[in-house]
């Protein structure tokens, strides 16, 4: 993967334009077109851009909106996966310490499997020690100047028939 210019990854995320996108159609047992899985650490940036987001017309899930209270944390997690096209991974330092994150992207990984639910994961900060049963995957870099544009792309494009 290229190498490319550092910024500040807790600053907000440049502006798409909604215009632009029009959101993939959800399937009948889809309720939204990403699940977020970030560390609560990661807050304010990770807001900024589900805000982002939900602007261009994607249904977003994310734990402190849309987990059922009453349910397992498990229970939860898996449900908003299943109902999600794809699942987005903030890796951030914090997220590969939090053991809640880390069993958010071991369930994705498991439906991608049984499923063929894509794994998007954004590499928040460029010196993330990605954990191993990650580094398989092909990442977007939260400090790319187009990493907007590349992740509402990747967001409408390949979802795969079950």
């Amino acid at each position: 993967m290229d190498h490319l210019q550092v910024v500040d990854s807790q600053s907000q995320p440049a502006a798409l334009s909604p215009s632009v996108y029009v959101p993939p159609t959800l399937r009948d047992d889809e309720c939204y077109h990403v699940f977020i899985s970030y560390s609560s650490t990661d807050y304010q940036w990770t807001h900024s851009l589900i805000n982002q987001l939900e602007s261009c017309s994607l249904q977003v899930c994310y734990h402190e909106r849309d987990f059922t209270p009453g349910r397992t944390v498990l229970e939860n997690m898996s449900d908003c996966i299943q109902h999600s096209q794809k699942v987005l991974l903030v890796l951030s330092p914090e997220f590969v310490r939090s053991r809640w994150c880390l069993l958010e992207a071991n369930m994705s990984l498991f439906r991608d499997c049984l499923e063929r639910k894509p794994i998007v994961p954004v590499l928040l900060d460029p010196g993330v020690s990605v954990p191993l049963h990650l580094c398989h995957l092909t990442y977007l870099e939260a400090s790319d100047p187009d990493f907007k544009n590349k992740l509402v792309t990747t967001l409408h494009c390949c979802v795969t028939t079950r």
